[in-house]
């Protein structure tokens, strides 16, 4: 017969919103334990991502995405700068090229401002240039609360701190099974005797957060999976900023992603796939000449295949897009069985921000 532990809460999946969850968790539990099928933190989309620090500029006022974002970029910085991890405060240049994107910079700045955005400029081209030489653009809207940190410096302080906190963070531990039993649930795990026994448990399995949700018995969730493509260039060193081109139907567009030591590479891309899997050719790299020259001059031969990574997003390619999921599932029978899906950018920005909305929505 398989032992069974009793934990306080237990959190599914290790990645840098599954630990910040825990970490908020060991605040007020004294048992709690993250479990992760993978054998180290993030391997997944927590660290297949660009790194950057979101404003809130984008989502829809009162949205999960808006609240949590705007909240997270003021606790992660502070977070930073208490336990000394490596962060660039850069803001970045959102670039427009005729009348029709003035429109799309006005409507997307006052979005900015209902999300209470602070400080929020619309520039001209010689404005913009000032903060960054050779940008393309006629006009630009500057978002000076953008930056980027070291996400896997971010994670590492996140997991000493919950084991600080006797926590405990256990790899190499896939959930294969879920029991509801009369005080809350049993998890069984892959490859040991041991069955964990916790009144609350929260979904944070990422890629996988719809399977754990139907392991419980909620069904309702899908989870399709977006991968983006990142290429790598040494045409430019110690960009002022970040540069982004004007949002697009699914992601961001393909934006200058800058890497604390200086070094620039670009995207992602977004395309639907079928399954996961990481490998990357250079079948899109017309698309990312064309699109990085319509704001920094670069050559098509400066360019290499950098890294790709996948996004959990809870919505298909002809779907509208979706906020943040973070529930509660007592109305479906589940108290304290917290599912978070779709959970994709701004999540490592709002990831301090989810630990503290998890918590609150506890019964």
């Amino acid at each position: 017969m398989a032992e069974q532990i009793e934990f306080d809460a237990v959190v599914i999946g290790a990645g840098v919103v599954g630990l910040a969850i825990a970490n908020e968790l060991c605040n007020h539990f004294d048992n709690v334990i993250v479990l992760d099928k993978e054998s180290d933190f993030g391997q997944h989309v927590s660290s297949r991502h660009s790194g950057v620090i979101h404003s809130g500029i984008y989502y829809e006022p009162k949205s999960l995405k808006a609240k949590l974002c705007v909240e997270g970029n003021k606790l992660i910085y502070d977070y930073a700068e208490k336990n000394n991890i490596d962060y660039l405060n850069c803001g970045k240049l959102v670039v427009g090229h005729n009348n029709n994107d003035l429109k799309k910079l006005q409507h997307l700045m006052k979005n900015a401002e209902k999300n209470n955005v602070q400080n929020l400029s619309l520039l001209s081209h010689e404005e913009a240039l000032e903060i960054q030489p050779g940008l393309k653009c006629r006009n630009a809207l500057w978002v000076p609360s953008t930056g980027i940190i070291d996400s896997h410096g971010l994670m590492i302080s996140l997991e000493k701190q919950i084991l600080e906190k006797e926590g405990i963070v256990y790899y190499n531990s896939e959930v294969v099974s879920f029991n509801r039993i009369d005080n809350g649930y049993a998890i069984s795990l892959n490859n040991q005797g041991i069955k964990i026994r916790s009144p609350i448990v929260v979904n944070s399995a990422g890629l996988w957060c719809d399977r754990i949700s139907s392991m419980v018995g909620i069904d309702k969730y899908k989870i399709h999976y977006c991968k983006g493509d990142y290429y790598q260039s040494n045409t430019y060193k110690n960009l002022k900023c970040l540069i982004y081109p004007l949002p697009e139907k699914i992601g961001l567009g393909i934006h200058t992603v800058l890497q604390l030591d200086g070094s620039v590479s670009f995207g992602p891309n977004a395309y639907y796939v079928d399954e996961i899997d990481y490998n990357i050719d250079e079948r899109n790299l017309d698309s990312f000449y064309l699109s990085i020259n319509k704001y920094l001059d670069i050559d098509k031969e400066s360019l290499h295949v950098d890294y790709t990574g996948i996004r959990p997003k809870p919505f298909a390619a002809h779907e509208p897009p979706m906020d943040f999921i973070i529930k509660n599932e007592s109305n479906s029978g589940f108290p304290d069985f917290i599912n978070l899906i779709g959970i994709e950018s701004p999540g490592l920005t709002s990831s301090l921000a989810i630990g503290k909305y998890v918590l609150s929505i506890l019964e």
